[in-house]
């Protein structure tokens, strides 16, 4: 009877160790699915710092992109305003180039009549009277001027910078006012119908320095 218990006792033994051994491999197996599993895993998941570095690149590309389309689109408006301003330039030049050469037109006829007497309310090469004159000498290149001094002078622009060729020079002599007015040569000359008939005058005499209002511009800036 004891022989059974102690052979039995020992059957068990062997059997509960049999079944720890069976069940030791199967748990280092389970481990190894659960590693390859996560191994898997890791491998299925993207590396977050190269997306990371590929959004920083791909950001950078575009604020560069940016800034090169925004230094084109300065450029560009550098370079119409630039083709503006030459062609504003070339149209300003050819403006005045015209003017002067009216001015310059402006000042020989004047000059033609010289000696022409002098004729109160006169308008004709038969006979001026200051404001006459020049209204006539003005007129002979189809540019219109009203027919008194004072009307003269007030629809004249002021010559800024001092009178040059082709301005009218202004006077007060026996009204109060603009009464006289000349047609200014240039060199502080000027030609005017005065009570001696077409002359050639000079601003720095006393007598006309005395009454000079200044002077006013009919033809255009210059």
């Amino acid at each position: 009877m004891r022989q059974a218990f102690v052979g039995a006792l020992a059957l068990l033994f062997v059997s509960s160790w049999s079944v720890a051994q069976a069940k030791q491999p199967h748990h280092a197996g389970g481990q190894s699915a659960v590693s390859a599993s996560d191994s898997s895993a890791q491998a299925a998941s993207p590396d977050v710092a190269a997306w990371t570095s590929h959004l920083v690149v791909l950001q950078h590309q575009e604020a560069v992109q940016a800034r090169a389309e925004q230094r084109d689109a300065e450029l560009s408006s550098q370079n119409l305003s630039s083709q503006n301003d030459v062609e504003f330039s070339t149209f300003a030049g050819s403006v005045l180039e015209h003017t002067s050469t009216i001015a310059g037109e402006l000042t020989r006829n004047a000059l033609r009549f010289l000696g022409t007497p002098y004729v109160f309310g006169g308008t004709s090469p038969g006979g001026f009277d200051c404001s006459g004159y020049v209204q006539h000498v003005f007129a002979m290149l189809g540019i219109s001027v009203p027919r008194t001094a004072d009307a003269q002078y007030y629809e004249g622009r002021p010559a800024i910078g001092g009178p040059q060729p082709g301005d009218l020079v202004f006077f007060q002599t026996y009204l109060p006012g603009p009464s006289h007015v000349g047609i200014y040569l240039g060199n502080g000359q000027f030609v005017h119908a005065s009570s001696h008939g077409v002359m050639v005058s000079n601003l720095s005499e006393s007598y006309w320095a005395s009454r000079y209002l200044g002077a006013k511009r009919m033809l255009a800036s210059r």
